[in-house]
């Protein structure tokens, strides 16, 4: 499984002044929403994407910075350059009246829902065509990966808490709003595979359906553990 339960495809939009396009993909809107905190250079965009957005809103970093130019040329963001001494000049980002109308649009419509494409679920699905111990073997890892996974998030929700009291509280209050609800789902990901094992336990090596009352039996483990 990824980090997100869904997959890239075009988030739609209706607005369209100011060379807006009436489409944003969702690398768009994970740059604007980015912007809409505070200016950014493009080293704190691919930071904080990294460290907020990247494990439920998965974006390719190497199409971050041709992406960020593309949103200037439409108007949707503006730069401005900072000379530093000492160090290199840096270009700060800022999201425009045209990105901040558009991302406005965006967060306005219907919220979708997940487009699954969930491999534990197909393992499960076609566990027929697998003995029952190389399945139990797919899913403990599996499980372990997401309760490994679940735990870097508590983690990070521990971090993130020390900026409420910061200049941006009210992002990092939503950030963290977010991030639970992603724990959430970690954990439901962990406490179900660990049904599925229960019932694969009880099941037992022998996965042939020979009578009605081995079918009743079979019922009876998915059950007793949901």
């Amino acid at each position: 499984m990824r980090h997100g339960f869904g997959h890239t495809s075009q988030v739609s939009s209706s607005s369209d002044s100011d060379g807006a396009s009436a489409v944003l993909s969702e690398l768009e809107v994970a740059l604007l929403a980015l912007l809409s905190i505070r200016p950014m250079t493009g080293y704190e965009i691919l930071r904080h994407h990294a460290r907020a957005l990247e494990p439920w809103w998965e974006t390719p970093r190497t199409q971050i910075y041709p992406k960020l130019r593309e949103l200037q040329r439409r108007g949707l963001i503006e730069h401005d350059y900072v000379v530093q001494e000492s160090k290199p000049n840096k270009r700060l980002y800022s999201i425009g009246p045209a990105g901040s109308e558009a991302l406005a649009s965006w967060l306005g419509s219907t919220i979708n829902v997940p487009e699954m494409r969930h491999h534990m679920m197909m393992r499960l699905f076609l566990g027929n065509l697998l003995p029952i111990e190389e399945t139990s073997r797919l899913l403990i890892g599996y499980r372990d990966r997401m309760a490994a996974r679940a735990e870097s998030f508590r983690q990070a929700k521990e971090r993130f808490s020390r900026s409420l009291s910061g200049p941006y509280r009210a992002s990092v209050f939503f950030e963290l709003l977010s991030l639970d609800h992603l724990i959430a789902m970690t954990d439901l990901e962990v406490t179900g595979t660990d049904k599925a094992l229960a019932a694969l336990r009880r099941f037992g090596s022998d996965g042939a359906l020979t009578s009605a009352e081995q079918a009743s039996d079979l019922l009876d483990a998915i059950r007793d553990v949901s």
